[in-house]
């Protein structure tokens, strides 16, 4: 066993995209970083150790966190980030697809909190960072699935911060909006793709891939983090980019009827223009142009 002076932390999800940039920005401030993907493969360039890890598996779970207190002798943070997107209207998708996401987004960060939680308690100390989404804020078309579990973590994280802050221990989520990532190669297609959808599912799908190609740096998402990490007190929700913020605005103080009107444009749900005043409304809030 070797102990280090540096805080540890666990970060799942790290081998590509958001993951792999926190986990080179954690590096780079002084944290000893353990990243986790199922099938870690050898990368010198890494300046972080990876350890093989499948959210989805008990014996996996704690196998990852038994590897980490061999070399360390204490475990300081986590972070839950894996995860997956399932694109399609929910009527489309089949249930053994939405029991996977939900056991990947929202049962794979319940179980690494489970294995954590214990030895966090042992030290009075720790820090839990749950990497949510907007649209765990405001349901995204087309990713029902995916915004119904990040809706769950976003409970579950409440309550959790409630239940161990008596221990030292602190809770936080991290609510990104649109990123540059490859999250769309983590994204699945629907199991039983329907006419009546396709078109509404087209202009959507193209949609998603012009934000996620002309998004921000993902790095922001990943300074925010070391924030949250170095923050002795940090605050529950951490929404990231303009879009993520408006968003979230919007939700607490526009009439539903409006948000909903402008969401339908947004995601060209119905093909058709806003009406004017709508239309100046979603541009001031959501910084996008007429020409979509």
């Amino acid at each position: 066993m070797t102990d280090t002076s540096q805080p540890v932390v666990l970060l799942t999800g790290a081998s590509i995209g958001l993951g792999r940039v926190t986990a080179e920005v954690l590096s780079a401030s002084g944290f000893s970083v353990f990243g986790t993907s199922r099938t870690p493969k050898p990368d010198p360039s890494r300046p972080y150790a990876m350890l093989p890890l499948d959210v989805r598996s008990d014996e996996s779970v704690a196998a990852c966190v038994q590897a980490v207190l061999e070399r360390t002798g204490r475990l300081d943070m986590l972070i839950n980030n894996a995860g997956f997107g399932l694109t399609g209207a929910i009527e489309e998708a089949s249930l053994d697809q939405a029991k996977g996401l939900f056991e990947t987004n929202f049962f794979g960060a319940v179980r690494m909190v489970q294995a954590v939680l214990p030895l966090m308690r042992e030290q009075r100390r720790g820090t839990i960072v749950n990497v949510s989404s907007i649209g765990g804020i405001v349901a995204s078309p087309l990713r029902g699935f995916y915004s119904a579990s990040k809706h769950a973590l976003e409970g579950y994280t409440e309550a959790l911060r409630h239940e161990v802050k008596p221990f030292g221990i602190h809770v936080a989520l991290v609510e990104p909006g649109v990123f540059q990532s490859s999250f769309d190669a983590a994204t699945q297609e629907p199991a039983r793709p329907l006419g009546a959808y396709a078109a509404l599912r087209q202009r959507a799908g193209a949609f998603f891939a012009d934000q996620i190609a002309t998004g921000a740096d993902p790095r922001a998402i990943a300074h925010v983090i070391l924030r949250i990490l170095r923050d002795p007190n940090p605050r529950l929700r951490h929404l990231v980019g303009a879009d993520a913020r408006m968003l979230a605005l919007s939700k607490r103080t526009q009439p539903e009827a409006l948000l909903e009107a402008q969401i339908r444009w947004i995601f060209r749900l119905d093909n058709r223009p806003l009406p004017e005043g709508l239309m100046r409304a979603g541009m001031r809030l959501f910084g996008v142009g007429r020409n979509r």
